[in-house]
């Protein structure tokens, strides 16, 4: 109890330094929130004003409107013929879409800090409490009080993200503060998927005393649906245990997809909703597998291993594919029969888009290997009087808007980053030499239209002049 003292001690420390962050549109101060939202919220960067003709200035965020989706082009790539699907929100029903680039600051990463281990703290006040019980009928009432109390507690956590989308969606929130709430929801879930563990634990090491396997199963699963390996990314950032990174951040009604180049890999990450039903029939593990394999067929050609989570009485079942070209892991609902969620890991050197469009201008060849918004986007940078790769400033950014410096070419030309969701343009500065490119994506390959089944593949493509006849992949 010394060492709870002091770690409290510590945190009122932590917690003065930090400051206060601003409430959410109409949050409610005894609401979702708790404790987990305190300390100062990540600050924007300087404003930058437009680019002159033939320069850009260093910004550290755009938004961008979106564009109607093209039919996309594939490639035969490894031998599948089609692009790798993926979940995603339909432009009809995209309410924002944006790129920020997210990094440590002393303010916010002391209060996500703070905020975080007041979470574990409460696990291991949790934890004590149980052990300490002085009878087993206590003990029993305990357990019973904190499962359920987890349970509560995912219910407010989910109201919190619906609340923080809509305000994010209507402006009310930046894309910093955004992704700093989607990491605290990311980080409170995985402290109580700590915390459910130890409960299980010391219920089965309860003498006449069981909870349902199928209860602590549902748990899990439902703490699953609110983390994710991007927002997760997010939190190691502001506590500063990773790089600053660049994330594509898009929302809709109850649905949000984000995706990162982390480690020489896309990670893209969808929730969505409005295709969550619960409450269906009996959902077996082999139908979760089914409704898997009908969503991803180019996934499930590639397949390598799969394995599956759940239960029959589970409103969810989680299925992971190992396959050739990366990594899916897939909630499906039980009562619509359908992928809500996914997380997909793509190595880079796996991803190879080949639909390109090229500009050049000042002994420069400046070629962007288009990809749909969200997805990774090779630029390549090379000198037309030589053929050889040409290290230089990439900055990307609206036609005509501010843009953002997102990093070099570096020895092979080359630089990985994540499309926008409309036409933008990217500047390459060598020196004196400036090239401009003007980009349209290509559309996205959905796993699922809008929710009433249609298709947007019959919308009519558009093109830019600077594009090149060629195909894609993703």
């Amino acid at each position: 109890m010394r060492a709870v003292a002091l770690s409290l001690a510590l945190l009122l420390v932590l917690s003065a330094l930090a400051g206060a962050v601003p409430a959410l549109p109409d949050a409610d101060a005894n609401g979702s929130r708790d404790a987990l939202v305190a300390g100062s919220a990540p600050g924007a960067e300087p404003a930058v004003s437009a680019p002159q003709p033939g320069t850009e200035t260093a910004g550290s965020s755009e938004q961008l409107g979106t564009t109607p989706d093209t039919p996309a082009q594939l490639a035969d790539v490894n031998g599948t013929g089609t692009a790798i699907d993926v979940l995603g929100i339909p432009s009809s029903e995209s309410t924002r879409s944006t790129l920020e680039t997210e990094h440590v600051e002393l303010g916010s990463g002391l209060a996500f800090s703070s905020s975080t281990t007041d979470v574990q703290l409460a696990t291991a006040a949790t934890v004590e409490r149980i052990e300490s019980a002085p009878s087993p009928e206590l003990r029993q009432q305990y357990l019973l009080q904190e499962v359920s109390e987890i349970e509560q507690r995912i219910v407010a956590i989910r109201a919190h993200q619906r609340q923080v989308v809509d305000a994010y969606g209507d402006g009310e929130l930046t894309p910093r503060r955004f992704l700093y709430e989607l990491a605290l929801i990311d980080a409170e879930a995985r402290e109580l998927e700590q915390r459910r563990e130890r409960l299980e634990s010391l219920a089965e090491s309860t003498p006449g005393f069981s909870i349902s396997s199928s209860r602590f199963g549902n748990v899990e699963l439902e703490l699953n649906t609110l983390s994710g390996p991007v927002r997760g990314y997010a939190g190691s950032v502001l506590r500063g245990e990773a790089e600053s990174a660049r994330f594509f951040v898009q929302t809709g009604t109850d649905s949000i997809v984000l995706g990162v180049v982390r480690d020489g890999t896309y990670v893209r990450e969808t929730y969505r909703g409005v295709l969550r039903q619960g409450g269906g029939d009996p959902f077996s593990l082999a139908e979760a597998v089914n409704a898997t394999e009908q969503a991803y067929p180019t996934i499930t050609d590639l397949r390598l291993r799969d394995d599956t989570l759940g239960n029959p009485d589970s409103d969810s079942t989680r299925v992971t594919v190992e396959h050739e070209r990366g990594r899916l892991v897939a909630f499906v609902d039980s009562g619509s029969q359908r992928v809500f969620k996914e997380y997909q890991y793509r190595p880079i050197d796996q991803v190879q888009p080949r639909s390109s469009t090229s500009a050049v201008k000042d002994a420069l060849e400046l070629t962007a290997y288009r990809t749909y918004p969200g997805g990774p986007v090779r630029l390549q940078l090379n000198s037309t009087t030589t053929g050889d790769p040409v290290d230089a400033q990439i900055t990307v950014g609206p036609a005509g808007g501010r843009s953002s410096v997102i990093g070099r070419t570096g020895a092979d030309g080359s630089l990985w980053t994540l499309a926008p969701s409309g036409t933008y343009q990217v500047t390459a500065i060598d020196g004196s030499s400036v090239v401009l490119l003007s980009v349209a994506p290509t559309s996205t390959p959905y796993v699922y239209g809008p929710v009433n089944d249609s298709s947007e593949s019959d919308e009519t493509p558009t093109t830019t002049p600077t594009q090149t006849a060629a195909t894609s992949e993703s």
